[in-house]
Parts: structure tokens; sequence; C-alpha cells
């Protein structure tokens, strides 16, 4: 990622007469109402462009807020808070919302400012305290290590967590609707960011007091390594080479830098919330108890620890690999980690967990995160549910489920313990303005971890790996998804010679392509036990080997896959 980033630095700090460069006038009015990223100064890499436009249309669909971000070469010699305001008034940011619910982010690329401007009816969710908070600790810093695409996805992110925590405080942005004749853009005056672009690859990684190193080192059990984490969050330390981290996410993190804001708003989340334990061997998860709601279960992120020689640490490299956390909530982006057993009591599917309590049928709705059901439930069916078959649509607004109303999010789950695979059910929704009645047939509740190859039955081919996804860093060296978490001790895996940490490249029948988690599992289908094939990894990013594993017979009490 530091590669792709070098010519960004030369541009910044090297001399280059940026107002020349890439100059182009900035439009009296806002070219297109459904673009939400402008660069005028072409230095901000497309991908990135093309995400912000997806982030600012989900924006928009999911809380009618109109969020832009503009890029220029130069303020001119105008104040960055007047230059914005006049933009922001002249593009009418806002507009096409359901008020006047604009967020501009202004870059001055030669002078090196940032100005974040609030449209008056979001001034009460994003405040000028906040506002200044995101711009100096989040933005800020990561131009600083000279990331355009964390810094604004990252900053996007830290949005949608206020608006989610202002929303649980009963401040919902969606229900604005200003009829005054004030103009489009905030009258408070802000705050304005300074930044230094790419100056942070030019310092060495801070270094916590010898007098800390043993406080924030590896601990005696996984919920003081939980605590002493997000101690090491509130106090907005940044030394990763602490033994409170594993090795591997030692190294994670000399790759993958973090913001002052990201460690306040992770602190944040985990406050007040009640945590359990769960330990198997020398992992252990800290996460919500089994009688969270589905809804909150979603918005509280499990943590992961390693017992190593030290102690407990936290394995925040399998986290990156496994779980995607963004926003208010957090999913599973691999199940093939060792950390599966704390989920066996759950109905995993593609957008939510289920806890099992005696319930024997499924029907698979997702219900949002911002529906208390005082305006009804906004609902949407879990890919390939019986929901979905039935021709239940996304945005559908639930009614009733054979014949009981809905008062509550997941009520249906509740339902599941009074029905059979095989039952038909009337559910009554509306769409838009008109009332349907759909019959859905009944499922088994089955979870992703009960599919191969999560679930191996006795004399299956078996290797003892965990697997994870690649990080951006690795595939900027080789395109590949399939990251070694871990190897069972005595596996096949192991006894081969792969370690934890090595990048998977090339299986039989990959030839030509990145190496992907379909890719071992067509293996395993088409593999018996005795039989041997040659994998090729990249091991610490630098060295290529070939390894030949000979598969092994799965039976109980075996672990990995």
């Amino acid at each position: 990622m530091i590669k792709k980033n070098i010519f960004l630095f030369l541009v910044f700090c090297c001399g280059i007469n940026i107002t020349a460069f890439a100059q182009e006038s900035i439009p009296q009015e806002r070219p297109q109402q459904d673009t939400y990223c402008y660069d005028f100064t072409q230095t901000v890499p497309v991908k990135v462009v093309d995400e912000v436009n997806r982030e600012g249309a989900g924006l928009k669909n999911a809380f009618d807020i109109d969020f832009v971000i503009v890029v220029i070469p130069s303020l001119s010699g105008r104040e960055v808070g007047e230059y914005t305001a006049d933009l922001f008034s002249k593009w009418q940011v806002g507009k096409n919302t359901q008020g006047k619910k604009g967020i501009l982010i202004l870059i001055a690329k030669q002078e090196q400012r940032i100005k974040i401007e609030i449209g008056y009816d979001l001034e009460e969710v994003y405040t000028d305290m906040y506002a200044g908070q995101a711009e100096r600790e989040i933005l800020a810093q990561f131009l600083e290590q000279a990331d355009w695409e964390r810094g604004f996805l990252a900053t996007i992110e830290n949005f949608v967590e206020r608006t989610y925590r202002m929303y649980k405080k009963g401040v919902d942005v969606r229900q604005v609707n200003s009829d005054g004749k004030e103009e489009y853009y905030s009258g408070g005056a802000g705050a304005k960011t300074v930044f230094d672009f790419g100056s942070a690859l030019k310092k060495p990684l801070p270094q916590a007091p010898e007098k800390l190193r043993d406080y924030f080192g590896a601990q005696a059990v996984p919920q003081l390594a939980f605590e002493r984490y997000m101690e090491f969050n509130a106090r907005d330390m940044n030394d990763y080479t602490l033994d409170l981290f594993s090795d591997l996410s030692k190294e994670f993190f000399s790759h993958w830098r973090t913001s002052s804001g990201q460690r306040r708003a992770e602190a944040e989340a985990s406050s007040g919330k009640t945590y359990i334990t769960k330990i198997k061997g020398h992992y252990a998860v800290l996460m919500a108890p089994p009688e969270t709601s589905v809804n909150d279960f979603i918005t509280q992120c499990p943590y992961f620890f390693i017992k190593t020689e030290k102690g407990w640490q936290i394995d925040i490299n399998t986290m990156a690999r496994s779980l995607i956390m963004g926003g208010p909530s957090w999913h599973f982006l691999s199940t093939t980690h060792p950390y599966m057993f704390a989920f066996e009591n759950y109905l995993i599917k593609t957008n939510r967990y289920y806890p099992f309590d005696g319930q024997k049928a499924f029907l698979g709705l997702t219900y949002s995160l911002w529906d208390d059901g005082s305006r009804g439930f906004k609902i949407y069916p879990e890919y390939d549910s019986p929901a979905k078959e039935a021709g239940i649509s996304e945005g559908d607004m639930l009614v009733s489920i054979g014949g009981v109303e809905i008062k509550q999010a997941y009520q249906d789950w509740e339902m599941m313990k009074a029905y059979n695979p095989g039952d038909v059910l009337d559910v009554v929704v509306l769409r838009g303005d008109e009332k349907k009645t759909i019959k859905a047939k009944l499922s088994e509740p089955k979870s992703w971890i009960n599919e191969f190859p999560y679930v191996k039955e006795e004399g299956d081919p078996w290797t003892g790996f965990y697997f994870g996804y690649s990080e951006p860093y690795e595939r900027d060296i080789e395109d590949v998804q399939l990251s070694v978490l871990d190897v069972a001790e005595g596996s096949p895996a192991e006894k081969a010679g792969f370690k934890a940490g090595d990048l998977i490249y090339y299986v039989p029948g990959s030839e030509g392509r990145h190496v992907g988690f379909s890719d071992y599992k067509n293996l395993l289908k088409k593999v018996k036990p005795g039989d041997k094939v040659k994998l090729k990894l990249l091991r610490n990013l630098e060295d290529r080997l070939e390894l030949e594993l000979e598969f092994g017979s799965y039976s109980i009490g075996k672990e990995g896959f």
C-alpha cells in the first residue's frame, strides 16, 4: 500500500507546481446530483473515487444525506472556510434531500487544508466539535500517511457510526425535514485542519514508554487482555509492537496504520457492553452473550485472543482477515478460522447471527438496524432463504406473519419454535401503497457452518488448515486470497511445513489467475485421503516455496479443514 502512495507523496512534497499540475476551473454548479466525489487535481486513484461514489449513494439511500467530497488544486488566496461555505452554497449541497442535509468535505491540495462543512439540518447530529475531530483525527492522519482510500472511507465510516449512536439516543437524521428559508450551508464556523501529506511515512513508529510495556503486555486471562486493549485505544496509543498483540498482529500493523479517531471510536463502541468469554484450547473469543438481541449482536463486534508462551494476546491479524468491521456493525468475511467454535450455537447467515433457542424452522428475514417499529419494519430477505424464494423484496414493510402482528424486530425468529420445516405461512407486507400476502414455505435452520467444508464426516480429506483473506498490501505482491491463519498441531499441513502467515498462490487447477477459497474447496472435492498435491506459497512476502501436502483422513476431534 505504501508503494502505491509514493507518487502522491512526491507530488505533494517535492516542489512540483501543483497549481499548474492538472489545474481545472471549479464549476459554479454541481456537475451531477448523483456523483459524490470530485477530484479536480487528478491525483486521487480512480478506484477510490468510485468507492466514494458508491458510499455516497448508500448514504443518500439509507439516511437521506448528501455527502460530497471535493479535492481542488488551490484556494487561490482565499480562506478555506470561506471557500467551502461558498462552494456549499453554489452547489446547493443537500438540495436533493428532504431538508438541508448536506455534508461537504473540501481538501485544498496546495495549501494542504481540510474543511468539513455541515448543513443546517444536520448540526444537531454532527456538531462543529465532532467535525473538527473527524478532520484532525481521521482524515488528516490518513492523508499524512499518503492514504486517500482509507482517509475517505474511514471518515465516511465514522460518520455512519456517529449517525447510529445518535439514532440510539433518539435523533433520527431521516426524519429531519426543514421548511426554513436559510441557505444550504452551515452557519457554524467549524474547524479548519492543516495536514502534511505523507509526513507520517518519514517518521519512525512510536514506542510506548518502558514502564508501560509490561502493563500492555500479554495477560493472564483473555478478559484482562481485552480490557488492556480498550485502554490502549482510549489512551490513543499506537505502539503495536507491545506484547499485548500477537506476533502476526504486530506484523499486520507494520503494514496497516490506524487513526486516533478510529481508536477512540472502538473504545467508545465497547464501553458499557457486556461480554462473555469462550475458550477452546489456546483460542478465546469475547463476544455478546446469547440473550443479546439479534440487532444488538450485530453491533457488538467479537474479539479474538490467542494464548502463547507469553500469555493471552489479541489476535487482530485473524480478526482483520475474517471479519468485516465497519460502521456500526460487523459480519463474517470468512468462517474457516479457528475461532468459529464460539458460534456453534448460532444460525449464521449472510447478514445476521441468530441464537438457537429451540427454533426448528427458518424464514429468513433481516430487519434494518434503523427501525424501532414505530413506523413499521423494513425487511430484507436473506440470501437463499424461504423469504427470498417466496418473493419477499428488499424494502418491503412487514405487517404480520401467520396472522400474528409483528411488533418487534426478529419476532419471527422467536415464532420459529412453534413451526416445522415445510410449514407454509402467510407473510403480509406493504410494498409501496399496496398490501400483499405472500406464502412462504419454511426450511430447516441451516447455518453456513453446517455446509461443506466447514463440517466434515468421518473419512473426508483433511489437512488441518485455517484460512482467512489476504490483505491489500499482500495482494500488491501476489494477487491471492488464501491466507493461512494457523495450522492444527500434528496435521498434514503442519507436517508438510506450512506456517501461519503463508499465502497460498497456487493449487492444482488455479493456473493463470488468483487463488480463492473456491479453489481450495474444489480441490477437497476431488481428492481422497492419501492423495498428494503440491501447493505454492509466499512466505514473509519474500520467499516463494513449493510444498507437497498429503491429505489425511478426518475423524472426530481433528481440528482445521
